[in-house]
């Protein structure tokens, strides 16, 4: 009798025993975790196109304007701030249209930004009835926000573009850089969103915070004025801003049309690759530990 009870605990899987047993954190171990989410994403990837797909059509639900609100709202925010701080924010030699081009080279990949976070930070408690019904990887939920807003993100700054050009934007070879540029970003914006996740379903004051700590960020970075405008010193400090790298990128390309120097794009992927890897090792450490905090 003792011996069918060690044999069957000895062979029952370590899922079944919360918290789960320690095991050993080595790069092998993480590899392995890597390539069992693939494997798993892969799989689940037609749910995640589907959440997607909702999460869209629910956003613009018996909206007369429908998508269009997504290029209204930058449209009357970029108008707005550059009637009023073009003379204040851009030099003596620019008006409010070259100010404009400015402002959408910052506000529009900073609205992905602060999109993602806010949403990534709540994208576990708000699919609970979710998570307890079915099984999902709980890496779908983030994965989800940052794909919505990625989607609404390309489309956006497309016919956004489009519209600047009467005021001045140029097409040029440089705009090739965009694609990196919206990558890099978005694996950013995915390793803070699974910290957030991860940080809020466990401490719900983080969630409020989020909102502040956003706000305080966005005047840190300079989207609304220019860098220049800066000391040096200033200028240097800059780089401490973890997003500073990113919004340079997008500000080189469609504001000064020219291709991204080796230093801001080996900056932007050197935060990205870590930001994504803290953001995988929070996330996974506590995955099993999430639908008891609910």
């Amino acid at each position: 009798m003792n011996m069918t009870t060690r044999t069957a605990s000895a062979t029952t899987p370590h899922a079944e025993f919360f918290p789960p047993p320690r095991s050993s954190r080595t790069p092998a171990h993480w590899l392995g975790l890597v390539r069992r989410d693939v494997v798993e994403l892969r799989i689940f990837w037609p749910v995640i196109q589907n959440l997607v797909t909702q999460d869209l059509r629910v956003r613009y639900h018996r909206s007369v304007l429908g998508f269009f609100w997504t290029l209204l709202n930058p449209i009357l925010m970029m108008t707005t701030l550059a009637l009023v701080f073009s003379q204040l924010m851009g030099s003596v030699e620019e008006g409010p249209s070259r100010y404009a081009i400015y402002l959408f080279s910052g506000m529009v990949p900073w609205t992905f930004l602060s999109g993602c976070l806010s949403e990534c930070s709540y994208c576990i408690i708000t699919n609970e009835g979710l998570i307890r019904k079915i099984y999902l990887p709980k890496l779908v939920f983030p994965l989800t926000r940052v794909l919505t807003n990625l989607t609404t993100f390309v489309l956006s700054m497309a016919a956004l573009f489009l519209l600047l050009v009467p005021l001045g934007a140029k097409f040029s070879l440089a705009l090739l850089a965009l694609p990196l540029a919206v990558a890099l970003l978005a694996l950013f914006s995915l390793g803070l969103g699974l910290i957030l996740a991860t940080l809020n379903t466990f401490f719900r004051d983080a969630g409020h915070l989020v909102g502040v700590i956003l706000q305080a960020w966005y005047f840190a970075t300079p989207i609304i004025y220019r860098a220049q405008f800066l000391s040096p010193g200033g200028q240097r400090r800059l780089w401490l801003n973890p997003a500073y790298a990113f919004i340079r990128m997008f500000q080189i390309v469609i504001d000064e049309g020219r291709w991204p120097d080796s230093t801001t794009i080996a900056i932007s992927a050197g935060i990205s690759a870590v930001s994504l890897g803290v953001g995988y090792v929070a996330f996974k450490s506590h995955e099993d530990k999430l639908v008891f905090r609910l």
